[in-house]
């Protein structure tokens, strides 16, 4: 039956079309006309990180960063009882970064490398009935848990830095892409589904290594061929989402009562990247360096992943959630030929290119509140990815331990604070992914950080 809402129920709904549906984050609301709304959401995150390297003539001394990790404006419309639209801008501020399992990628200079706002979302939606929505525009890849959790839910300081899309080096590529995505659910909500035809590969992709200040073009794609997604969830126990919520959060805090949900996934596009490239010489016209292809032979592109989440209220207060993921990312082994700078490190190598790993999360939410409303819940995560290829090492395994302690202020998450620490380690000893260490020759097993953050949701 097709869903009729009243003036307050449009608003419940824009609060749902975000990337969860939980405690309302409401921002102002203006209406317009007899059915319409617009809601404005404001939501930043603050990181200060504190490294074992990365700094000194040898750059192995200790150094620490503070940067503002997102900062978004969130436009969310609804021009009557079905139909909407999102519009969501994204910036922050640094001049070095974190990026996983790679150390840093520091400039050359203190300058502000990602200050620039830009769009991240953006895509009319409908509203067409319980088993049916849509997105139309670009919005969320819906291939992985992780990537549909919400970034501002996540249960660790962030979300695994190895579960995205290999296409591109910004979110708008490799966690999102434009596309239609429709989602659904049956059996009162306990079945969902999403299925998304999107872009996929365009063009070639530019890589920028801050170590040597240099940027590397890939190879182009094959063919311009679209990329087919696949999503299925169930949820054993009280039903994880609502009919219009898009996506996860990677804790609820024990506010969606017992969950225990089962979900599986795939992805495809045919022709994705070239299997047989090499380096070469810098263009004449562009002045960047890019690879060649030797022969017209392709490797497709196939994704398959499979995650379940578990989250349970105890009377006493405390909340268990515990979760886990496996991604397998595969081009046929075309790493071992495609040996092209920026085809190494993006699609077919890199940290989202062929991989294949899981990651186990735990969380509890402590029986008891700190003043009137505050709640803490400490975690801890495991991380082991095997990857195609990692800053000049093929075959390289990464394995990522963290411990940590989350604060809810007003016991939700509009206002939190988080600290981590956690551990790379690497299989093969390598350069990190810092100017010094790639000049001086300087090899590592891994690195140390502990991370400070804060999230604000307004």
């Amino acid at each position: 039956m097709k869903k009729r809402f009243s003036k307050a129920a449009i608003g419940a709904c824009i609060l749902g079309l975000g990337l969860q549906m939980g405690a309302a984050h409401a921002g102002p609301m203006i209406e317009f006309g007899d059915d319409g709304y617009l809601q404005i959401d404001v939501k930043f995150q603050g990181i200060a990180e504190h490294t074992d390297f990365g700094s000194g003539v040898a750059g192995d001394e200790n150094r620490t960063d503070m940067n503002l990790r997102r900062a978004r404006f969130v436009f969310t419309g609804m021009m009557n009882d079905t139909w909407g639209a999102k519009f969501q801008t994204c910036g922050g501020t640094s001049a070095s970064n974190n990026f996983g399992a790679g150390g840093y990628g520091l400039s050359l200079s203190n300058a502000k490398l990602n200050s620039n706002i830009r769009l991240v979302d953006g895509y009319l939606f409908g509203l067409i009935d319980d088993t049916f929505n849509i997105k139309l525009g670009l919005n969320k890849i819906p291939l992985t848990r992780a990537n549909l959790d919400a970034c501002f839910s996540p249960l660790a300081t962030e979300r695994s830095a190895f579960v995205y899309s290999p296409y591109g080096t910004d979110a708008t590529k490799n966690s999102r892409d434009m596309g239609l995505t429709a989602t659904g659910n049956f059996f009162n909500d306990h079945i969902k589904y999403w299925g998304a035809i999107m872009e996929g590969r365009e063009g070639s992709t530019e890589f920028y290594n801050s170590m040597n200040n240099m940027t590397f073009i890939s190879t182009p794609e094959p063919e311009s061929n679209l990329t087919y997604i696949a999503r299925l969830h169930y949820s054993f126990l009280d039903p994880e989402n609502s009919p219009t919520a898009m996506g996860y959060k990677g804790t609820y805090l024990g506010k969606k009562g017992r969950i225990l949900t089962l979900g599986v996934g795939a992805a495809y596009e045919a022709d994705a990247v070239y299997r047989n490239t090499t380096p070469a010489g810098m263009t004449p016209t562009t002045g960047l360096l890019t690879g060649v292809v030797l022969d017209d032979e392709t490797a497709d592109y196939t994704a398959l992943t499979a995650d379940i989440f578990f989250e349970y209220p105890f009377d006493n207060g405390g909340v268990v959630t515990a979760t886990a993921l496996y991604l397998d990312v595969d081009f046929d082994d075309a790493y071992l030929t495609a040996t092209a700078v920026a085809d190494q490190n993006t699609m077919v190598g890199g940290m989202l290119g062929q991989r294949e790993g899981y990651y186990v999360k735990a969380g509890y939410v402590l029986p008891f509140t700190v003043g009137d409303t505050g709640l803490i819940q400490p975690f801890a995560r495991y991380e082991e990815w095997d990857l195609a290829s990692l800053m000049g090492i093929q075959d390289q395994t990464v394995t990522q331990t963290g411990v940590g302690v989350n604060y809810y202020v007003n016991g939700n998450d509009k206002l939190r604070f988080s600290l981590e620490y956690f551990k790379t380690e690497y299989d093969t000893d390598t350069k990190l992914g810092d100017y010094l260490s790639q000049t001086t020759g300087t090899t590592y097993d891994g690195y140390d950080t502990i991370t400070a953050m804060f999230m604000v949701q307004l």
